[in-house]
């Protein structure tokens, strides 16, 4: 299936494309952004990194997909949206510039790819991984009824939140 442009009510997520570099090596190399994620990247890794993304953007098999997240009345970029296959499952995760966060847009965002990941693509089981530290994404998390799952396959200093398809259904 080829990447689908997604819709919510304020936002227009459309398919990461080899125009969106700058965004891209600025939001993974930007140390603000990437405090709850992990290392920012340098400038050399994180080129090489959207080289890659953009490349599995284009794939049928739908293992690696990445959307630029566009305020639909300002027109602005406000970051990025992923849904990764890994680990037997697949992982959402979203980078937003700073001057968005608190604003409703990741639960809005992650809202519309839950839907698009158990609906249109079938998947059973999706999940999300922050840093300990990062008390707003374990209310984000709690909010979006995921749960939160043993450390097991995450990396030290980091929490892990799941959401099956069953309880999907019945939540909403």
């Amino acid at each position: 299936m080829s990447l689908p442009c997604l819709e919510t009510a304020r936002f227009h997520l459309r398919p990461l494309g080899e125009d969106d570099d700058e965004l891209y090596v600025a939001l993974y190399t930007d140390a603000d952004v990437m405090r709850h994620v992990g290392e920012p990247l340098t400038l050399r890794a994180a080129s090489r990194a959207f080289n890659k993304v953009v490349t599995f953007n284009r794939r049928e098999d739908g293992g690696y997909r990445t959307w630029v997240v566009v305020d639909r009345a300002t027109v602005k970029t406000c970051g990025l949206l992923a849904l990764v296959a890994q680990q037997g499952a697949s992982e959402i995760g979203a980078l937003i510039w700073p001057q968005y966060h608190n604003d409703g847009i990741a639960t809005e965002i992650i809202r519309r790819l839950m839907d698009f990941a158990f609906m249109e693509c079938g998947l059973d089981v999706i999940f999300t991984r922050h840093l300990v530290a990062n008390n707003g994404a374990e209310g984000l998390m709690r909010k979006l009824d995921f749960e939160r799952i043993p450390t097991v396959g995450s990396r030290d200093g980091e929490v892990r939140w799941e959401r099956i398809r069953q309880r999907w259904q019945h939540h909403g």
